[in-house]
């Protein structure tokens, strides 16, 4: 890993910290620098959870999964598109997640 590979990892990784103290706006974007991050959660089925991340100002985006509900989840802060494209990539899967 480059040296700049590993600083825009720890960006990103920052991101899901403050995702995680319950900070979902004006996030500093791992690409761009500006403080244009939004936070927003999937739930596409049961037990299955995403957080993402959003800049406003540029084409970054990424996304968790999560191994269980995330801290400070709220339905307020699901996005119906990105649910939807969620859904749609676990119905299209080859390999189902076990039950």
């Amino acid at each position: 890993m480059t040296q700049a590979q590993g600083e825009r990892l720890n960006r990103q990784l920052a991101l899901v910290k403050q995702a995680t103290k319950g900070q979902f706006e004006h996030l500093e974007c791992p690409d761009c620098r500006h403080a244009s991050v939004s936070v927003w959660f999937t739930h596409p089925q049961p037990d299955e959870y995403r957080t993402w991340f959003i800049c406003a100002d540029c084409n970054f985006h990424t996304r968790v999964h999560n191994d269980s509900i995330p801290t400070n989840f709220t339905e307020d802060r699901v996005n119906s598109e990105l649910k939807e494209m969620d859904e749609s990539i676990l119905e299209a899967a080859n390999f189902k997640r076990p039950k």
